[in-house]
């Protein structure tokens, strides 16, 4: 009878194994919902990391800064007149806009130029982004003069009025437009004879020194002795620093904010009398937004201009000077590739191109590297066959200026 329903201890292992096993799914489910909501999750922070997310958080929740909001729909703006092929020089932005945008565009079309379809591009690339065109006007005038009126951003919060403007037949009268070319000299004292060669030339040149380096007090006291305007190269972080290096006295992206400013500070103070400052190398620099603030703090107190060489495609530059109200220009060509060339043939297409482009628009502001061969073509290039009727000009005649942005 004792051996009759005895449940002993060998049957007390099996319960607690079974109830284990029916533990397990629980438990990798548990850590599957886990991993997937960590995965969830950061695929959301990096959406609202992004320009897209940002604009929509924005949109729908009202949060973000206003200026980080102007900028990204900058950037688009940009992107869509790249689209619509724009020339650089189309574009003139201004602080303060209508219906409290915060920046005004204005965009000048050749006669021949299309505003529907750059409205059609600027519309398409803001709706990717998920911005939008908030309102627009057409305006016909005399001669069939066009302009077309956009106000852009988004329905809580518009940041840019771009005013595209396309000029009307031309009057049988109309005296032909003075063509004026400013041209600044690049890479002198890299070779000692041609910048011989180039600061002798008697027509009006600015000329780029470098802040830091040997040799450039010299050449700015040789460029001044003999009239040339001086453009200050303050050297920045390049992408690929230190591999890539401007030279000991970088400002670099991870420096503080306050040393940026002094250093800056201390280079356009020793530079003495200045036309502009511009970036010597920063590709990297020029692509941070707080460095580029802090720099532009400098050029603001000390009302000069920012004329941008090389700018890649992701600067900052040019809308924060927009934003910050400091005098921004590029120049409209650098033969620079051309320059370094033995023969002369590419240049002088390059400059037929600088002269047909002054010829429409007016004004040029042309970059061009000294070497030995450009050297030589300059003496030709500065003369009256050379010009073809276009005007040397100084820097300061056609560069913006803090008072008129």
């Amino acid at each position: 009878m004792n051996g009759v329903g005895y449940c002993g201890p060998s049957a007390m292992p099996k319960r607690r194994a079974a109830s284990r096993s029916g533990r397990t799914p629980l438990i990798l489910g548990a850590l599957a919902a886990l991993a997937l909501i960590v995965f969830l999750g950061g695929e959301l922070f990096a959406f609202l990391d992004s320009d897209t997310g940002r604009l929509r958080l924005y949109r729908h929740l009202h949060l973000g800064e206003r200026a980080q909001i102007t900028r990204i729909v900058g950037k688009y703006l940009h992107g869509a007149l790249a689209a619509a092929r724009v020339p650089a020089g189309a574009l003139t932005e201004e602080p303060g806009a209508a219906q409290g945008a915060q920046v005004r565009w204005r965009l000048t079309l050749p006669r021949d130029g299309a505003p529907m379809q750059v409205n059609y591009a600027i519309t398409r690339e803001l709706a990717q982004a998920g911005a939008e065109v908030i309102s627009g006007h057409e305006q016909v005038g005399e001669a069939g003069a066009l302009t077309v009126r956009l106000l852009v951003g988004l329905p809580n919060l518009p940041t840019h009025e771009v005013l595209i403007s396309r000029p009307g037949r031309p009057r049988e009268d109309e005296a032909k437009r003075e063509a004026r070319i400013a041209l600044v000299l690049e890479g002198l004292g890299d070779d000692a004879e041609a910048t011989r060669i180039a600061l002798a030339i008697a027509a009006p040149t600015a000329v780029i020194a470098p802040a830091i380096g040997d040799g450039h007090e010299a050449l700015m006291r040789q460029a001044r002795s003999q009239h040339h305007e001086i453009v200050l190269a303050v050297p920045m972080e390049p992408e690929n620093y230190p591999k890539v290096n401007p030279g000991t006295g970088t400002l670099l992206v991870s420096m503080h904010r306050d040393r940026i400013v002094n250093e800056a500070r201390k280079f356009i103070r020793g530079g003495g009398e200045l036309v502009a400052a511009s970036n010597l190398y920063g590709s990297f620099a020029t692509q941070d937004e707080p460095f580029i603030t802090a720099f532009y703090s400098v050029l603001k107190d000390a009302g000069l201009p920012f004329l941008h060489l090389h700018p890649v495609a992701r600067s900052v530059c040019k809308p924060l000077a927009s934003q910050l109200g400091v005098a921004y220009d590029e120049p409209e060509f650098a033969l620079d590739a051309e320059a370094r060339l033995k023969k002369s043939d590419a240049i002088e297409k390059t400059w037929k191109q600088v002269l047909s482009y002054a010829g429409r628009r007016g004004h040029a502001i042309v970059v061009v590297r000294v070497t030995p061969m450009s050297a030589k073509w300059l003496q030709g290039a500065v003369t009256e066959q050379g010009l073809q009727g276009a005007q040397l000009v100084p820097l300061s005649s056609l560069i913006h200026h803090p008072s008129e942005h």
